[in-house]
């Protein structure tokens, strides 16, 4: 009975040891497809960078010296405030704060294209130069609004979204290089507290993919030569 015993013992042991070198969990990969990391803060705490990826820019990616935006959602599992200082990528001359305006950059040379009628203005009389001094106090009245950067701070167990649908993001401008689906780039991010977080060598923050499935190119048979009809039947 004691030898059955220490088989049966055996047995299960084996069983055990094979199902867990061939469990199902072993190759199950995280729902989020974004790049994620977590920095412990220098009192306590957690600094967090959750499902950062590029915004998905069609079927050829982003072209060099093209401007990316980033979605992403950072975490403050800490008990202080924290502020994102600074944010920069090896990959893109820079990284800027953007708003929605930005997506909307391409009108712009339409808005450029009523400039020559503008410009006949002053050629129908003399008389408009008065207006075209106002004109510089109008351009020069926008320029404080830009230079004033937006504070991006988190407060204690709160978080911050960083994405085109909610108003402000962060945007790749100055693409060093192509990158299409299945790339990435490099991100570092700085915070108040000390806490920085960049992407470690060989992971990158990845392309999104679409958000409906792209429609599959027609299967085209092989063209045959003329006379090799019917061989190899």
């Amino acid at each position: 009975m004691l030898l059955a015993g220490g088989a049966a013992a055996a047995a299960l042991a084996l069983t055990g040891c094979s199902a867990g070198m061939n469990s199902q969990t072993a190759d199950q990969v995280a729902a989020v497809p974004g790049f994620s990391w977590t920095v412990p803060g220098p009192n306590g705490g957690n600094v967090a960078l959750r499902d950062a990826m590029i915004a998905y820019g069609g079927a050829t990616g982003y072209a060099q010296g093209a401007t990316a935006p980033l979605q992403l959602r950072i975490f403050n599992d800490t008990e202080q405030p924290i502020t994102l200082d600074k944010f920069e990528s090896n990959d893109a001359a820079g990284v800027k704060l953007a708003s929605a305006a930005d997506l909307k950059a391409s009108p712009s040379p339409a808005a450029e294209s009523p400039s020559p009628a503008a410009s006949k203005s002053p050629k129908a009389a003399g008389s408009p130069s008065p207006d075209a001094e106002a004109s510089p106090q109008a351009e020069a009245s926008p320029s404080p609004a830009t230079a004033a950067p937006a504070k991006l701070t988190i407060a204690p167990a709160g978080y911050l979204e960083l994405t085109p649908g909610s108003g402000q993001f962060l945007a790749l401008t100055g693409l060093k290089k192509a990158v299409v689906n299945g790339q990435g780039v490099h991100l570092k991010l700085t915070f108040s507290n000390g806490v920085v977080i960049e992407t470690p060598p060989g992971t990158v923050v990845p392309l999104a993919p679409p958000l409906s499935p792209q429609p599959r190119l027609p299967i085209t048979p092989p063209p045959t030569r003329a006379g090799t009809e019917g061989e190899g039947h």
